[in-house]
């Protein structure tokens, strides 16, 4: 016998699945083939969304990425501008403009390399990734405002389903083994 939750094979005597919990009831094997082969089907689908959304967050961070080497180059300009600053203001303010600027540059390039991390150990389905990209997710949301809040919405769709986190974990721990 198989149980039809998830097609695991259960003695002649059980009466629950020893796997998922589920009372077993006699099953014809033509309907355990294809509760099987709706198993495999699913799991393709989440490696192809997993897959996805890890290139998703590699692409958003090299976008990110340029967008950071983009600032930290407009603040060195900004600092070499040649502007003549009012005898009354106390301090060289395109100085410290482009100081500021190239250090925001410097944290949206800190925040990339988070992206690109997330989006490489989803490809190669770390266990820590999973929790990075959630992370980051929630961050691109503010980022590249429709985009990002798109790509997020992908992720928590595919991380937080519980398909996608019965399919990543496995495939983690086959990964780590």
């Amino acid at each position: 016998m198989f149980c039809t939750q998830c097609g695991n094979a259960v003695e002649q005597h059980a009466r629950f699945c020893s796997k998922c919990g589920k009372e077993v009831t006699p099953v014809p094997v033509e309907q355990v083939q294809e509760v099987q082969q709706v198993q495999q089907q699913s799991r393709h689908d989440m490696s192809m969304h997993i897959n996805i959304l890890g290139w998703l967050l590699v692409g958003s961070a090299t976008l990110t990425g340029i967008a950071g080497l983009a600032a930290m180059l407009v603040g060195r300009l900004i600092e070499r501008m040649p502007v003549r600053v009012p005898p009354h203001v106390p301090f060289d303010v395109m100085h410290f403009a482009g100081g500021i600027t190239t250090i925001v540059g410097f944290a949206i390039l800190a925040v990339s390399c988070g992206i690109a991390a997330a989006g490489i150990g989803l490809l190669q389905y770390r266990s820590w990734a999973r929790v990075l990209a959630i992370v980051v997710s929630a961050l691109m949301i503010f980022q590249f405002f429709p985009l990002g809040l798109v790509v997020a919405i992908y992720a928590f769709w595919v991380l937080f389903s519980q398909e996608g986190q019965e399919y990543y974990r496995a495939r983690s721990a086959d990964t780590m083994a």
